[in-house]
C-alpha cells in the first residue's frame, strides 16, 4: 500500500484506500523514504536486464562505416591537393580540423538515413509503443514540477491542463502532481503558494501538492534526488517536467503503460514539441523543431537503442532504478569543473544504463511540448549554463563500467560546444591557406579541394532538412506546415536564418568556453521564457565581441592576399551585423507578420477552432496568479555572469540530439 492521503479533495473511497484524510492546510506530501545513495564513478558494470535490440550493433557498425569512409575520402582529397610541396604546420592543423568536424557532420547525416529508414518500419519497439492499445494502470505515477522563480501563472495553467486531461481519462488515481519549489526570495515563495492554493481549488483530478526546499542544494537534480529521498517510496514511476512543459494525457498514460509492460525499462524519453511562439526567432526555432526534430529524434532511436539518453524533461523514469543508480557525486576540483554537475542528466542515463537498466527515445510519442528561449540573447544566456554542465562531463566520460555508447553520449555533449572554436578555426585556416603564398604557392589545388569539403559537409545539413521535408510531403502533403510550398518556403527561410546565426552562435559557444576555462561560474539564474521587447542598445552591449570578430575575419583576406571566400565573407557579415540580427529577430509583431503571411506555420495553428489544441489552450485561472503574464522588456545578462545545441550551421535545437 502507497504511503499516502488525500489531502485536496474528500473522496470516501480513496480514504478508505491510504488512510485517513489530513490537515486539510498541509500542502506538502507525506513521507516515504527511498534510499538514494551517491554513485562513485569506479563501479564495475551490471549485467543487462533486457534483451538486445535485434540489429542494433549491425546499425552502429554501418554508422561507423560511413563516418570512416566520407571523412577519410575529405581528408585524402584535402591532404593530397596540400602535399605537392610537402605538408607544413598549418596545413596539417587544418586536415586536423576537417577530420574532426567533417566526422560529426557525416554522423549526424548517416544517422539521418538511419532514422529515416526506422520511421518507416512497423514491428519497431518505438512504433508499437506508440500505436498500442493502452491497457489499464496498475502503478502509481508522479509528475514532478520543479520550479525556480518562474512566471507563477503559465506554470500552473500548464499543471491543470494535464490534471484536467488524466480526470478526463480515469486517471485520477494512479497520478500525483509534486510542484518542488527551489525559489530563494520570499515573495516569490509567497507567490508560488498562492497560486498552488488557487490551482488546487480550481479542479478536480490527480492530487497535488507543493513543496518548498529551503536549501536548494545542487540545483534542479538535488530537488529530484531530495524528493525521490524523502517521498519516492510512494510511486512506482516519475515524469520529471520542466517549468514550460506540457504533455497531453494520452501521453503519460503510454509512457506509464510501457514502463509496466517492460520492467527492464529505467527511462523513456519523448521527443518534446517547441510551442507558443511568436518572436521571429521564436518561430524559427519552433519550425525547425517540429519539421526537422522528428527524423532528429528517429536518428538518435536508431543507432542508441536501449543505450538512449535523457535530456532532463518530459521523460518518464522508474524510481526504484533512479532511486538504485542515480545519485550523482560532487566532482573534484572548484567549479565551474568540480563541484555538482549542473548538465545532470546526460549522466543519469549513463549510470541508469550502466546499472543495467534501459534508456530509450519514443520518438513516435506525440504529445509532448515546452517552449523555448525567446531571443537568441536568451538561448545564448541558457547555452552558458549548459556549456559549463557539459564540459564538466569530461570528468565523468572515463568513469568505470559506463557503456560505450554512454560515453558517445557524454562525448558529443561536449564537442557540441567545443567545435565551436573548431569552425572558426577551419574558417580561418583556409583562408590562410587560399593565399597566393600558401600551401603550393599557387592557391590552385587547395582551394578548390577544401571548398568541394565544406560544401559537401554543409549538403549533409541542407540534406538532412530535406529529408524531413520529405517526410511531411509524403504523410499529408505538409499540410500541417501550410501545404508544400508554403513549407518549402519555409525551410528556405529557416535555412537562411539558421546560416546567418550560427556564426553568431559559434563566437558566443567559443566566448562561453573561453569563460569556463578562465574559472568563471555560470551561477544559477532563472530562465526568461516570456516574450517582451529586446532593445537594440542591450543587443549592442551583449553582442559588441562578436562585431570585433567579424571584423577580425573580415581582415583576414585582404591582409592574407587571397580575399573574402564566400564561408569567411558569409561569417564576417553576420558577427559584425550580429546586434541587428538579434534585434531584427526578437520582434513578435515581425513574427506575428509572417505567420500571417503563411510562413513557418506549425501544426497547431493550422487546426480548427475545436481542434485549436496545446498553441491556444488557455484554461481560466484566478487573476491572483495571472498578474505576472504581462509582458516585459527583454533584459541582455552578461554571458560571462550567466545546451541536443549544436556548433555546426543549422538552427540551434532545445534538446540535446545528434
Amino acid at each position: 500500500m502507497h504511503a499516502y492521503t488525500d489531502t485536496l479533495q474528500r473522496r470516501s473511497a480513496e480514504a478508505r484506500a491510504f488512510g485517513a484524510p489530513r490537515d486539510p492546510d498541509e500542502i506538502g506530501p507525506p513521507p516515504a523514504p527511498l534510499a538514494m545513495p551517491e554513485q562513485p564513478l569506479d563501479r564495475p558494470t551490471q549485467p543487462a536486464r533486457f534483451a538486445a535490440v535485434p540489429g542494433l550493433w549491425a546499425r552502429r557498425a554501418a554508422l561507423a562505416a560511413f563516418c570512416a569512409a566520407s571523412t577519410g575520402l575529405a581528408v585524402f582529397a584535402v591532404t593530397s591537393a596540400m602535399a605537392r610541396d610537402g605538408l607544413e604546420p598549418l596545413e596539417l592543423a587544418h586536415v586536423a580540423l576537417i577530420l574532426v568536424l567533417f566526422g560529426w557532420m557525416a554522423f549526424s547525416f548517416a544517422a539521418c538515413l538511419g532514422g529515416l529508414w526506422l520511421s518507416r518500419r512497423s514491428d519497431v519497439w518505438e512504433r508499437t509503443m506508440a500505436g498500442a492499445p493502452l491497457p489499464p494502470l496498475t502503478r502509481r505515477t508522479a509528475l514532478l514540477a520543479p520550479i525556480h522563480h518562474e512566471d507563477v501563472g503559465p506554470f500552473f495553467e500548464r499543471l491543470a491542463r494535464m490534471r484536467d486531461q488524466l480526470h478526463a481519462l480515469g486517471l485520477t488515481r494512479f497520478f500525483d502532481i509534486m510542484v518542488l519549489s527551489d525559489s530563494r526570495r520570499p515573495e516569490v515563495v509567497a507567490e508560488e503558494r498562492r497560486g498552488f492554493a488557487a490551482f488546487r481549488r480550481a479542479g478536480i483530478g490527480p492530487r497535488a501538492y507543493y513543496r518548498h526546499r529551503p536549501n536548494n542544494i545542487d540545483r534542479k537534480a538535488g530537488n529530484i534526488a531530495d524528493w525521490v529521498g524523502a517521498h519516492g517510496g510512494a510511486y512506482d514511476h516519475m515524469v520529471v517536467l520542466d517549468a514550460d512543459s506540457l504533455m497531453d494525457a494520452q501521453t503519460l498514460w503510454r509512457l506509464a503503460a510501457a514502463m509496466e509492460a517492460d520492467p527492464s525499462l529505467g527511462l523513456i524519453q519523448t521527443a518534446p514539441t517547441i510551442i507558443e511562439r511568436r518572436t521571429v526567432f521564436g518561430r524559427l526555432e519552433q519550425f525547425a523543431n517540429t519539421l526537422y526534430g522528428p527524423l532528429a529524434a528517429w536518428s538518435v532511436a536508431w543507432w542508441s537503442g536501449t543505450e538512449g539518453n535523457y535530456w532532463g524533461h518530459n521523460a518518464i523514469l522508474r524510481v526504484e532504478a533512479f532511486a538504485q543508480s542515480g545519485g550523482l557525486p560532487h566532482l573534484k576540483g572548484r567549479k565551474p569543473f568540480g563541484g555538482h554537475i549542473m548538465s545532470h542528466d546526460f549522466v543519469e542515463a549513463a549510470f541508469l544504463r550502466r546499472a543495467g537498466w534501459g534508456v530509450r527515445l519514443a520518438p513516435a510519442l506525440g504529445g509532448s511540448f515546452e517552449e523555448s528561449p525567446p531571443t537568441l540573447i536568451d538561448h545564448l544566456i541558457r547555452d552558458r549554463r549548459w556549456c559549463q554542465g557539459n564540459l564538466q562531463h569530461l570528468g565523468v566520460v572515463g568513469a568505470k563500467g559506463l557503456h560505450p555508447v554512454s560515453r558517445l553520449h557524454l562525448a558529443r555533449g561536449v564537442l557540441s560546444y567545443a567545435l565551436a572554436p573548431l569552425w572558426i578555426a577551419l574558417v580561418v585556416t583556409g583562408a590562410l591557406l587560399s593565399g597566393p603564398e600558401a600551401g603550393t604557392g599557387d592557391g590552385g589545388g587547395y582551394p578548390l579541394a577544401g571548398a568541394i569539403v565544406l560544401a559537401v559537409s554543409l549538403a549533409f545539413v541542407l540534406a538532412s532538412k530535406l529529408l524531413s521535408y520529405a517526410m511531411a510531403v509524403a504523410e499529408d502533403g505538409a499540410q500541417r506546415f501550410g501545404g508544400a510550398w508554403r513549407a518549402l518556403a519555409s525551410v528556405g527561410l529557416e535555412t537562411a536564418a539558421s546560416t546567418l546565426t550560427a556564426p553568431i552562435i559559434m563566437a558566443a559557444h567559443t566566448r562561453a568556453l573561453l569563460s569556463v576555462t578562465l574559472g568563471r561560474d555560470a551561477g544559477w539564474s532563472a530562465q526568461q521564457r516570456g516574450e517582451g521587447r529586446l532593445r537594440g542598445r542591450a543587443a549592442l552591449a551583449f553582442h559588441w565581441p562578436e562585431m570585433l570578430i567579424g571584423l577580425a575575419l573580415a581582415l583576414i583576406g585582404p591582409l592574407t592576399g587571397a580575399g573574402l571566400s564566400p564561408w569567411l565573407a558569409v561569417a564576417a557579415t553576420s558577427l559584425v551585423a550580429a546586434p541587428f540580427i538579434v534585434w531584427w529577430t526578437a520582434s513578435i509583431a515581425r513574427g506575428l507578420r509572417l505567420r500571417e503571411a503563411g510562413l513557418l506555420l506549425t501544426p497547431g495553428e493550422r487546426a480548427a477552432p475545436q481542434e485549436a489544441g496545446v498553441n491556444s489552450f488557455s484554461p481560466k485561472m484566478p487573476e491572483t496568479i495571472r498578474a505576472r503574464q504581462t509582458s516585459r522588456p527583454a533584459v541582455a545578462g552578461s554571458l560571462n555572469s550567466r545546451m541536443p545545441t549544436t556548433a555546426v550551421p543549422t538552427a540551434p535545437t532545445p534538446v540535446h540530439t545528434a
